[in-house]
C-alpha cells in the first residue's frame, strides 16, 4: 500500500493503494480547495530512481531523507542519465505549479533538469546556501517567473534528471494555487543573497555587478560575490 497526500480544503494523509503504472512508484493526488490555499506534498526520495540518483540522510530534511544526483557528474547541455519519476493526479483541469524544497550550496551546484508529461526539458536553477528552501520550478535563471503547466484531469508524470552534483532535493509540492509552501523563513534572499555559515553572501548582480572574470574586470573596482570569483561593474 502506498501512502499519498489527498487534498481537500486542508491537506491530510490517506492510503490510495498501488498505482497500476508501477508497483514501486509513489503517486500524489492534487486537488486544492476552493481558496487555492492548499497543495499536495511528495517526498523527493520516493520516486522511481535510476541512472545514479541516490537517497541521502539529513535530520533537517523532511522524513530525514533527500534525493541526491550522481557525484562528480555534470550535464549542463542536456539532461543527465539519472532519472527520478513521479506520478501525480489532478481531478480538475487547469494550471498547476510545482515546487521543490532544495538545498544548493552555491552557483556551481544549484540545478536539476525537469520535464512534465514528456514535454520540454527545463533547467531549474537557484542557489540558496546551507539551508533548505522552497522554490517554484522555473526556466533556468528566470527566478521570479514560475512555470505553470496546463493539465487535464487525470494522471500525469514529473521526471527529474541530474545536471550537477552537490544539489539536494528534499520534497515536492503540487498545487493549482499560487501559494508558497509553508516553511520559507530564510535569513537571506535567495538567489540575490544566500546563507553560508549563518552569514548572507551577496550575488554579483545584486550589487550592481555586470561582469565576471579576471580579464573583464581588470582595472575595475571589484565586488565580493558568492557566484563570481572576480565580480565588477563595467560602465556601458
Amino acid at each position: 500500500m502506498l501512502g499519498s497526500t489527498l487534498l481537500g480544503c486542508e491537506p491530510h494523509i490517506t492510503s490510495l493503494g498501488e498505482w497500476s503504472t508501477d508497483a514501486g512508484r509513489q503517486g500524489v493526488d492534487v486537488d486544492a480547495g476552493p481558496d487555492a490555499s492548499s497543495g499536495a506534498y511528495l517526498e523527493a526520495e520516493t520516486g522511481t530512481l535510476s541512472g545514479g540518483f541516490t537517497i541521502g540522510s539529513d535530520v533537517t530534511a523532511s522524513a530525514g531523507e533527500f534525493l541526491a544526483p550522481p557525484a562528480g557528474v555534470t550535464s549542463d547541455d542536456v539532461p543527465g542519465e539519472a532519472r527520478a519519476r513521479y506520478d501525480f493526479s489532478v481531478s480538475t483541469s487547469g494550471a498547476y505549479r510545482i515546487w521543490g524544497r532544495i538545498r544548493s550550496p552555491g552557483a556551481d551546484v544549484n540545478r536539476f533538469w525537469f520535464q512534465v508529461d514528456g514535454g520540454q526539458w527545463f533547467k531549474w536553477r537557484i542557489a540558496v546556501g546551507d539551508i533548505w528552501y522552497w522554490n517554484a520550478f522555473h526556466d533556468d535563471t528566470h527566478y521570479d517567473t514560475p512555470l505553470d503547466f496546463q493539465l487535464s484531469a487525470g494522471t500525469h508524470e514529473l521526471v527529474l534528471a541530474n545536471c550537477v552534483s552537490g544539489a539536494s532535493l528534499d520534497r515536492l509540492y503540487f498545487t493549482n494555487g499560487t501559494e508558497t509552501p509553508p516553511g520559507n523563513d530564510p535569513l537571506c534572499d535567495p538567489p540575490n543573497s544566500i546563507e553560508i555559515a549563518g552569514v548572507c553572501q551577496l550575488s554579483c548582480g545584486s550589487q550592481g555587478g555586470n561582469q565576471c572574470g579576471d580579464m573583464a574586470c581588470q582595472g575595475q573596482t571589484l565586488l565580493t560575490a558568492y557566484d563570481c570569483p572576480v565580480c565588477c561593474r563595467v560602465a556601458p
